[in-house]
């Protein structure tokens, strides 16, 4: 049976209501189930959302209609929804039901009954780069509570706490002035001496880094594409090879367009927190990237990440003695051979093959997902479609353009994402004090003061 975060229980101690046994427990933001659909159906009867607003989450609409309806009821306008809210709803609708004073009647009501709150965490301890005041934080905790308590209905053995993280933009810079693989390989194809280019990889890793460095966006060259070239660039090697030398790039490599941090240094501080505090509940935490996995693999392993919980886009791995007319399932290799890395790439994980992905290594649903793009819907909706337990998917939006190279134009768009499917919007603007570490500024991308220059 499909558990339900924030499921309530009707108890006789409670105000008795005219129709349904009702909840005494407090209904906020990220609480969900049928009792939440109950409240939303009585606000779009009262005129306070919309006919299609009755989803069983308590997402920013509802939270919005509750709001509204408290202020104009006379109740305390807390966003929360207690027994005060439910009769003055219920009143609302015709019942002769009288309302409490307010949602914090029925709070009190609540611990009269002798339930133990929830145990509060120090967030300035436990997330320090977080704004206090995220109703996101808050649904993020109240969540992980809910699954690591072992008197909720929402409990969740440890084997069955499962998130999934995407990479760039995600919990690394992704803006850095482009993709970490990306500048992976214009390093290796422009700038390192010990790599001997073709003529028609470096005409195109070029174009890709003049566009990326003008507007910080991909380019795709019509000659050859970064995969093929990722591909042919760092073939020959053996996977703990091309490792280290992703590890001594991005750890000697300053991120283009902010000055005082290294590619390695260039993750976000707030979601590197959320990981920690995951893992300090029994979560097992897993990177699921359309990047190359062994480049996934190198950079998120410093934050204790195992090689084993990266799943991601394919280089594909060869015997060293095997030759290009053998296939892998023909020829056995000797005890002097190792596995390099060959070409092409496989199939890019991302989108659907997210979730596919994740199924075929792991097992089961995630039930916490966390993304920034198109790339990452598919796994934002493979959690919150969990059949075992509630899901949740949390959305970083880069709405912020002091710190971060965020668009307004593209927020709009993700927002607009977030709120149709129902995911928990993060925002880099408003939820997060701080990104990177103390002295990282953002500073401006080389092409782009180049054109000033040349405009003025």
């Amino acid at each position: 049976m499909k558990k339900v975060l924030a499921s309530v229980v009707c108890a006789a101690a409670v105000v008795s209501m005219s129709a349904n046994c009702f909840a005494t427990e407090l209904m906020k933001r990220g609480s969900r189930g049928d009792e939440v659909k109950e409240v939303q159906e009585m606000l779009i009867s009262s005129g306070y959302l919309t006919e299609d607003g009755a989803d069983g989450k308590f997402g920013p609409k509802t939270e919005q209609a509750v709001l509204a309806f408290q202020q104009d009821n006379g109740l305390d306008a807390t966003g929360i929804v207690g027994d005060g809210t439910v009769n003055a709803l219920k009143a609302d609708k015709g019942s002769d039901v009288q309302p409490a004073e307010d949602a914090d009647e029925a709070e009190g009501t609540e611990q009269q009954q002798g339930e133990e709150p929830a145990e509060e965490i120090d967030y300035a301890e436990t997330f320090p780069s977080w704004n206090p005041d995220s109703a996101t934080l808050d649904e993020l905790v109240t969540f992980v509570n809910a699954c690591t308590d072992e008197a909720s209905p929402d409990y969740l053995e440890p084997a069955d706490r499962l998130a999934t993280f995407d990479m760039d933009g995600t919990i690394l810079c992704e803006k850095a002035p482009i993709y970490v693989d990306y500048c992976l390989t214009m390093y290796r194809v422009l700038d390192d001496p010990t790599y001997d280019a073709t003529e028609v990889e470096r005409d195109a890793m070029q174009q890709i880094r003049d566009y990326a460095y003008t507007y910080g966006e991909k380019f795709y060259p019509k000659t050859v594409t970064k995969s093929m070239m990722v591909a042919s660039a760092f073939a020959g090697m053996t996977p703990e090879e091309f490792r280290e030398y992703v590890c001594d790039f991005a750890d000697t490599t300053d991120v283009v367009g902010f000055e005082g941090m290294t590619y390695g240094e260039s993750f976000y501080r707030p979601m590197l927190e959320v990981i920690a505090y995951l893992k300090d509940n029994d979560f097992d935490v897993w990177i699921v990237s359309a990047c190359e996995r062994e480049v996934t693999r190198a950079l998120v392993e410093r934050y204790d990440i195992p090689l084993d919980h990266v799943i991601a886009t394919d280089v594909p791995y060869v015997a060293s003695g095997k030759g290009d007319d053998e296939t892998g399932d023909e020829y056995n290799m000797g005890q002097d051979e190792t596995i390099l890395l060959g070409a092409p790439l496989g199939e890019e994980c991302g989108k659907s093959n997210k979730a596919a992905a994740i199924m075929r290594e792991i097992g089961k649903h995630p039930v916490l997902a966390f993304g920034n793009s198109s790339g990452d819907y598919s796994m934002l909706n493979f959690a919150e479609s969990n059949p075992d337990h509630t899901g949740n998917g949390f959305f970083v939006v880069c709405d912020d353009t002091v710190r971060e190279y965020g668009s307004d134009e593209k927020a709009a768009e993700y927002y607009a994402e977030v709120e149709k499917e129902g995911w928990t919007p993060i925002s880099m603007a408003n939820d997060w004090k701080n990104i990177y570490g103390e002295g990282v500024k953002k500073t401006a991308l080389p092409g782009a003061e180049k054109e000033a220059d040349q405009a003025a």
